[in-house]
């Protein structure tokens, strides 16, 4: 039977998670899709249909939480990692009153909105390449009534903001990772530029610290780095005054000076 075209007496209930057996879904995700369906058995099955062509749970939900507030999330930008928040309350804690932050590939724009709605005093900025991904990072702050900035950019090159104290970013890296085949399915299906660069395995840290330097900014730069070891990081680091490598478990982060 075609599971796309159904006669009327098919139910879509009983068929929808047969589906999702069938393709591995972990029990927990379909547990996600019937709260998401509730009683709406046409809505499961479209949900059904979705996650089987590789569609993450986060875009079918549609939104995603970071220090307990409700981000919208879709397809305009990569569906960012809870182990952020680490980076996020060193830079919480380190910041002076008042000071200028500047988050750099923002996507839906989670941390640099945390930022400012955990420290309204700080004046933060924010920038993308993706002008879709900035769309929705002004969506969500609006929401959350976050006073703050959005700059289309190439790194820092065309942000028009005078030098932060700060600069923070959770850019994309890697692509030499243990994936297992449900993340490798599901990278498909999230902005090309957000996930890997073709140039190298940490070549947009080494763009971003380039794009600082040539700036002449001195700012402190925070970096999330994941699962990449210091040694990986020499290239990104190697032309800096100073870094300090945080690693806790699979989750790590460098502060650098430039």
């Amino acid at each position: 039977m075609n599971a796309e075209a159904l006669p009327e007496t098919v139910n879509k209930r009983e068929l929808s998670l047969e589906i999702l057996k069938n393709h591995n879904v972990s029990a927990a995700e379909i547990e996600e899709l019937l709260r998401l369906a509730g009683p709406d058995d046409a809505r499961l099955y479209r949900l059904t249909i979705r996650k089987r062509f590789g569609e993450p749970n986060a875009y079918l939900r549609g939104h995603t939480r970071f220090f307990g507030r409700e981000f919208r999330l879709d397809r305009r930008c990569y569906i960012p990692d809870d182990y952020t928040r680490e980076l996020a309350e060193r830079v919480i804690r380190d910041a002076p009153p008042g000071g200028r932050i500047l988050e750099v590939g923002t996507g839906c724009g989670w941390l640099s909105i945390s930022l400012k709605c955990e420290r309204p005093d700080l004046k933060v900025a924010a920038c993308d390449i993706d002008p879709n991904a900035l769309c929705l990072a002004r969506e969500n702050a609006m929401r959350h009534g976050a006073d703050m900035t959005f700059h289309e950019s190439f790194f820092v090159d065309d942000v028009a903001i005078a030098e932060p104290e700060f600069v923070v970013a959770s850019l994309p890296y890697g692509g030499d990772a243990d994936y297992s085949a449900r993340e490798l399915e599901e990278r498909e299906q999230m902005p090309p530029i957000a996930i890997c660069d073709s140039e190298g395995v940490v070549a947009p840290l080494v763009g971003l610290v380039a794009s600082i330097q040539n700036r002449q900014w001195r700012s402190r730069i925070y970096l999330e780095t994941g699962y990449l070891d210091k040694w990986r990081l020499d290239p990104a680091i190697s032309s800096c005054s100073r870094c300090e490598h945080v690693r806790n478990g699979d989750f790590g982060y460098i502060v650098i000076e430039p």
